[in-house]
């Protein structure tokens, strides 16, 4: 798989669109995010205000192994979500950190944000992407099971539940389309 992937500079489906993480986001996405049942399954309580959201996804930009988008719905920033991919393992990439706003849940909005980015991902020559979530999070693997990605069980993390349970994650995998699919 190439990386960087040279991801467009928006991708859009309706009124769904998808752009690099911007800071000025932060003001707009700390609203939509700040439901606590958004950070339920996250290592981190509910950030107190635009600037500590920022310095959240931020944190996880330090690399060059992550590139992070705002989600927009008709204009509005609902949410983000990321690429991560793992120089040990080039064969494919990961599409998590995904933090939506609970008033879209449910309404579309996720799975065509993970169609969007699965096309450019699978344009870059992945063989597969994989997607996690925390044991305890039904409704996300519910989403990703609709996606059509396998399961493929659940593996201890090295990151702590704000409770101090360690987490376990469900993993599961979507491979690339066949020759008579498209990508």
């Amino acid at each position: 798989m190439d990386w960087p992937v040279g991801f467009p500079v928006e991708m859009s489906a309706g009124t769904i669109s998808l752009r690099s993480y911007d800071p000025a986001d932060a003001v707009e996405l700390f609203e939509s995010l700040a439901d606590e049942r958004v950070w339920e399954h996250m290592s981190r309580a509910v950030p107190a205000d635009a600037a500590a959201l920022d310095e959240v996804i931020r944190s996880g930009l330090a690399g060059d192994d992550r590139e992070t988008f705002t989600v927009r719905q008709g204009g509005r920033a609902v949410g983000i979500t990321s690429v991560l991919f793992d120089l040990h393992d080039p064969a494919g990439a990961e599409v998590g950190g995904t933090l939506l706003d609970p008033g879209i849940w449910g309404t579309g909005v996720n799975p065509e944000v993970k169609r969007l980015l699965l096309a450019v991902i699978f344009h870059h020559g992945a063989q597969w992407v994989q997607l996690r979530t925390d044991e305890r999070n039904l409704r996300s693997a519910a989403a990703i099971r609709k996606l059509g990605a396998t399961d493929l069980g659940i593996r201890q993390e090295h990151f702590v539940r704000r409770d101090g349970t360690p987490r376990r994650s469900r993993i599961f995998r979507i491979n690339r389309p066949g020759p008579s699919m498209p990508a």
